[in-house]
C-alpha cells in the first residue's frame, strides 16, 4: 500500500522491533500518522510516545486493533494472535514492511527465500553483482531492514524474505524470485509442513521469472503461484543434462562443474565456499541474476570471490589438528545436516536450543555415519537427546562454554568440531550471531592455548 494511501487511514504499527522501527521511520519521511502497540511496561510506552511524538500502546487488545483500518504487523508477531484476527474477521487490513517497500521501490528486485541458505544466496547474488560495478543492496531479513534501504543509491535490491514476512505480502513483484528449500521450521506457527512451504511459494505470486529447486518438490509452484510455465527455470544437484534443469552439474575432466545448459562455466572447486549445499546456492545465484542479463564474464570474479557469512560453516581456526566451525545460523535439521555432510572429518557436534517442534530424527542417519559426539544445550536438549539416542555417544552441557571445552578435552587430530544447534537461540542468547559470537569467543581461548 502506497504511503499517500495510508494518509486517509487510521494506522497501526504493531511491534516495534528491528523491522517494527524500520517501519515508523519509514512512516514519518512520509508524514503518515499512526499510533504504535508494542508489548511493553506503562513507563517504556511513555518514553517511546515522547520519542516518535505518537501514542503509544503497550498492549495488543482486541478492541484496540480493530479501531485501525490498516495494521503494520511485524514479522515477529503471527497473524494467528487472537487481536490480530479478530481484526482480520472486522475487515481490517494486516500487512507488513514488504508492502510497503513493494509499493514505492522503482529499481528491480531479486527475491530469495527457503529453509536454509537464502542468507547466503542474497549476499553471494549482492557480491557478485558488486563485483561487476553494479550497485547491489542486500536488505529485507538480512542486514539492513527493507524500508531503510530505499534510502541508499541501489541498481538492484536483493531481498531476502522470511516465511513470516511473506505472510503480510501481496503486492511485491520481484524481477526473480526462488524458494531454494523447504525443510522443517517454524512448525510452531504453522499447521503443518504443506502450510509454511505454501506461505514460501508466495513470493513466486507476481514474479517475472520462478527459480525452482527441481530436487525439492514443495519449492514447485502450483495453481497461480506462477502464471506459466515459461517464467519458471530449474536448478539440480542431478548430474548430467536433466532436460527440466537448466542449471546442473556436470562431470569435466574429472571434476564437478556449474552448467548453463550444455555450457560448462565454472568447476565448483574454484568456489571458496565448501559443501554440496553451496554448489546448490550457487546454482541458484546464477539462475536468479541471469533475469538481469549480465555477461558470466563479468559475473565470474565475484562467484569465486565470495568467501560466505559469518556464522555459517565459518572456518575459525585449527589447534593440534582438529579444526573449528561456527554454523551458529544453522537453526533447523536440514542447516544442520547440511553443515555436518559438509565437514571435512569426523564431527564432535554442538546442538541444542528452542526446537520449534522439530523432528530431530532426522537427524539420527547422518548423526550415526558422521558425528563422534553429540553435545546437547539449551532448553530442548533432553528432547533431542531422547530422539538421537543410540545414534553416537550424546553429553549434557550447561552452556556454550562448557561444550567446547568437553569438545577440547574429546578432539581427536583430524576431528572437527561444529556449532550447528539446529535450534532457536532466544532461550540463552540474544539472537544467532550473539550465539556464534559467544561460541568464537570460546574457541579463540582454545585457539591460543
Amino acid at each position: 500500500m502506497h504511503p499517500r494511501l495510508l494518509k486517509k487511514q487510521r494506522v497501526l504499527v504493531v511491534g516495534y522491533g528491528v523491522t517494527g522501527a524500520s517501519v515508523v521511520r519509514f512512516l514519518q519521511r512520509h508524514a503518515v500518522h499512526f499510533e504504535l502497540a508494542d508489548e511493553c511496561t506503562p513507563d517504556n510506552a511513555a518514553e517511546r510516545s515522547a520519542s516518535l511524538n505518537c501514542t503509544v500502546h503497550s498492549q495488543f487488545d482486541t478492541a484496540l486493533f480493530q479501531q485501525f483500518d490498516v495494521l503494520l504487523l511485524s514479522p515477529g508477531i503471527p497473524r494467528s494472535h487472537p487481536a490480530v484476527v479478530h481484526a482480520l474477521n472486522k475487515g481490517v487490513m494486516v500487512i507488513g514492511d514488504i508492502e510497503l517497500f513493494a509499493a514505492v521501490v522503482e529499481m528491480p528486485v531479486i527475491a530469495v527465500t527457503g529453509s536454509n541458505g537464502k542468507s547466503t544466496v542474497v549476499s553471494w547474488i549482492a557480491h557478485a553483482l558488486q563485483s561487476a560495478g553494479i550497485k547491489a543492496v542486500a536488505c529485507g531479513n538480512i542486514g539492513q531492514p527493507a524500508l531503510d534501504s530505499l534510502l541508499l543509491k541501489a541498481d538492484v535490491f536483493v531481498l531476502e524474505l522470511s516465511s513470516y514476512q511473506l505472510e503480510s505480502t501481496r503486492s511485491l513483484q520481484p524481477l526473480a524470485a526462488t524458494v531454494l528449500n523447504v525443510s522443517d521450521d517454524h512448525l510452531d506457527r504453522y499447521d503443518d509442513m504443506e502450510h509454511y512451504a505454501a506461505t514460501k511459494r508466495t513470493v513466486f505470486d507476481n514474479a517475472g521469472l520462478c527459480v525452482v529447486n527441481q530436487d525439492d518438490p514443495r519449492t514447485w509452484p502450483v495453481g497461480t503461484e506462477a502464471t506459466a510455465s515459461d517464467c519458471i527455470e530449474r536448478f539440480t544437484l542431478s548430474v548430467g543434462q536433466d532436460a527440466a534443469s537448466r542449471w546442473h552439474p556436470v562431470l569435466k575432466e574429472g571434476e564437478l562443474w556449474l552448467c548453463d545448459d550444455q555450457f560448462a562455466l565454472l568447476a565448483q572447486s574454484q568456489l571458496a565456499v565448501p559443501g554440496e549445499h553451496n554448489l546448490a546456492n550457487a546454482l541458484a545465484v546464477l539462475a536468479l541474476i541471469e533475469a538481469l542479463a549480465i555477461p558470466f564474464t563479468a559475473l565470474r570474479k565475484g562467484l569465486v570471490s565470495f568467501t560466505g557469512l559469518p556464522h555459517r560453516t565459518e572456518f575459525l581456526g585449527e589447534q593440534a589438528g582438529v579444526r573449528w566451525y561456527n554454523d551458529s545460523k544453522g537453526t533447523n535439521v536440514d542447516a544442520c545436516s547440511k553443515a555436518v555432510r559438509a565437514m571435512p572429518g569426523p564431527v564432535l557436534l554442538i546442538a541444542g536450543g528452542i526446537a520449534k517442534g522439530a523432528d530431530f530424527s532426522q537427524l539420527y542417519s547422518v548423526v550415526q555415519q558422521r558425528v563422534r559426539l553429540l553435545v546437547l544445550i539449551g532448553r530442548d536438549r533432553d528432547q533431542i537427546s531422547e530422539q538421537l539416542a543410540g545414534s553416537t555417544h550424546i553429553v549434557m552441557a550447561e552452556d556454550i562454554n562448557e561444550a567446547v571445552q568437553i569438545c577440547r578435552q574429546e578432539a581427536c587430530t583430524g576431528d572437527v568440531v561444529l556449532l550447528s544447534p539446529a535450534c532457536s537461540s532466544f532461550d540463552m542468547f540474544k539472537n544467532f550471531e550473539d550465539r556464534g559470537e559467544k561460541f568464537a569467543a570460546a574457541v579463540e581461548e582454545v585457539l591460543a592455548a
